[in-house]
């Protein structure tokens, strides 16, 4: 479930405080005043933190709340929240009539004026993620070693050097690739479905399996539709986004640490001859927690093939740019050698492969 912040007028406290039970009893993530703030805390403070790490802020709309100087401060520091990502972060909430703020004027709102339950459950779906949306992880912001050091990896390459050291922004990575079961939704819509799939279904018993026989050109077409279904920005990551969610900040040669070890991924080594369900190596997980990033499959990223020290201001991570897209992450199909955090493989982005697949990146608050 989604995370929802509260902004209402103390003169509507029950109500809200109603709400924020019941969802937070529906498994929703609620940020309340009353049970976030403390004696001795910033309220201020506290507010702002409250708005940048929930997913929504539900403003419950009556007389009260609209003169309310705290619900103004609120409503636009959340609207400021909701150009920025491009997507909806306001959720209006009608709990008595009056005179709607201008800046959500054109916004449909959930009506709790007759109906309480009514109401509720249209809050409900929006904090609900269809069951095709990935599970992201925060990557926080800072520095991380990119490419490779010979002194440190004896497999190191000519194009994965030099190692430099590269700040990125927060950012968001999902945990696995996206699976079958999550691309069937977008083939179904789309009737855009992998040559070896039937009726836009998968193989049977492969749902868990990540999607593959996918290009460059599909796994943006995904990303695109799932940003416009979901209200939420998806894209495909840089290659820098993606090494660093696969090695941390250290330079590590495998998401794990510098030692190969065999079980601790899907590659040629384990003598698996095919794709594996995701997660099926927790052992093998990055410092922050993502799966599969050794192994399985190669992951397109947005990246054009160009050479180091990385600079996403030099046109290579221009959509409309000509040329080889980078995959990363090595496959069931690879040695050893491909499954190390710095492994650059690249194809044309026509290319569909039986160990091509993808995961996603979102630069916004989930």
């Amino acid at each position: 479930m989604r995370t929802v912040f509260i902004s209402y007028s103390s003169k509507d406290r029950d109500f809200a405080e109603r709400l924020a039970t019941d969802l937070r009893a529906s498994g929703a993530g609620v940020w309340f005043d009353q049970w976030e703030i403390r004696v001795g805390d910033s309220i201020t403070q506290k507010i702002n933190d409250g708005i940048h790490d929930n997913d929504y802020l539900a403003v419950v709309l009556s007389p009260d709340s609209v003169a309310s100087p705290w619900v103004k401060k609120e409503l636009n520091a959340a609207m400021m929240k909701e150009l920025n990502r491009r997507s909806v972060f306001v959720l209006p909430i009608l709990y008595r009539d009056c005179k709607r703020p201008a800046l959500i004027a054109d916004k449909r709102y959930a009506d709790f004026r007759e109906s309480y339950e009514f109401g509720f459950s249209e809050v409900l779906k929006v904090l609900t993620p269809p069951e095709f949306e990935p599970e992201m992880v925060l990557i926080p912001a800072g520095d991380f070693l990119m490419g490779s050091d010979p002194m440190m990896d004896r497999n190191a390459s000519d194009n994965e050097q030099p190692q430099h050291t590269l700040y990125l922004p927060d950012y968001y990575l999902a945990k696995t690739p996206v699976t079958n079961a999550q691309y069937a939704a977008f083939a179904q819509a789309t009737y855009r479905q992998p040559n070896h799939w039937e009726g836009g279904k998968p193989p049977s018993g492969k749902e868990d399996h990540p999607v593959v026989y996918v290009s460059w050109h599909d796994a943006v077409a995904y990303c695109h539709w799932l940003s416009e279904v979901t209200g939420r920005p998806y894209r495909l990551p840089s290659e820098a986004e993606w090494e660093k969610g696969a090695r941390g900040t250290d330079g590590r040669i495998y998401p794990w640490g510098n030692q190969w070890d065999a079980k601790r991924c899907n590659s040629e080594e384990g003598g698996k001859g095919g794709t594996t369900p995701v997660g099926t190596y927790p052992e093998g997980a990055s410092p922050y927690g993502l799966l599969d990033m050794a192994g399985n499959v190669w992951e397109w990223t947005r990246s054009v093939d160009k050479s180091y020290p990385y600079d996403p201001d030099d046109g290579r991570e221009d959509l409309e740019a000509k040329g080889v897209r980078v995959l990363r992450g090595g496959s069931w199909f690879d040695v050893r050698v491909g499954a190390r955090c710095v492994e650059r493989n690249w194809d044309d982005p026509n290319t569909l492969d039986f160990d091509f697949g993808f995961r996603l990146v979102s630069p916004v608050l989930f």
